[in-house]
């Protein structure tokens, strides 16, 4: 008697025990995802690392490394001389460029797409019924 009490009473608690486990690990994971770096940050900071920034990584962790590259790029670029104007000598106008504004409203024109056709033109029917 004591034993059918004691099963029905885990067959009740257990399933709820497991709900609040899963509810709390999720909790958790929201938690931890949001203070991560996304696989996209890693490759542009492996694309434009340099010493330093590595140095950065191995001590303080990848958001600071990241923060860092990021000011110093800012840095640069506001460093950079401007870029000189497309005129003089060996300028050459685009002779395929069009604009796609409409001149009286200065909105864009609409603008045909040819898309292709969806039947296989590899495709070679048969002549014959296959009758299996």
């Amino acid at each position: 008697m004591f034993t059918l009490l004691v099963s029905w009473l885990l067959v009740a608690l257990i399933p709820g025990l497991l709900m609040l486990a899963a509810l709390g690990l999720g909790r958790l994971e929201r938690e931890l995802a949001r203070e991560s770096v996304s696989t996209a940050d890693v490759d542009e900071f492996l694309e434009h690392a340099q010493a330093v920034d590595v140095r950065t990584l191995a001590r303080e962790g990848i958001t600071e490394a990241l923060e860092y590259l990021h000011q110093r790029e800012a840095q640069q670029l506001a460093a950079a001389p401007a870029p000189k104007a497309l005129t003089g000598r060996h300028h050459a106008e685009s002779m395929f460029a069009i604009d796609l504004t409409d001149p009286y409203t200065g909105r864009l024109m609409p603008v045909r797409i040819h898309a292709d056709s969806p039947a296989n033109r590899q495709f070679d029917a048969t002549r014959h019924v296959n009758r299996v």
